[in-house]
């Protein structure tokens, strides 16, 4: 993972109607042409873009340190 600071490229609503227009997209385009890898791709995209989000809003496990085993 980068030690980079996560930079969103738009908002969570933002991302949500891009989502929603990229589906559509995808479902208006013939199966397997052009038109629909490029709206497939689109909408992978922005699914990476909104599951950062929601990795910043999910606490990370708390793990035990070896050292505190025995404690």
């Amino acid at each position: 993972m980068s030690d980079k600071a996560f930079t969103p490229r738009a908002d969570r609503p933002t991302l949500m109607r891009e989502h929603a227009a990229a589906r559509a997209k995808r479902a208006a385009a013939t199966a397997g042409s052009a038109e629909w890898r490029a709206a497939a791709a689109e909408v992978a995209a922005i699914e990476v873009e909104i599951a950062k989000f929601e990795a910043l809003r999910v606490p990370p496990a708390r793990v035990a340190r070896p050292e505190a085993k025995g404690k």
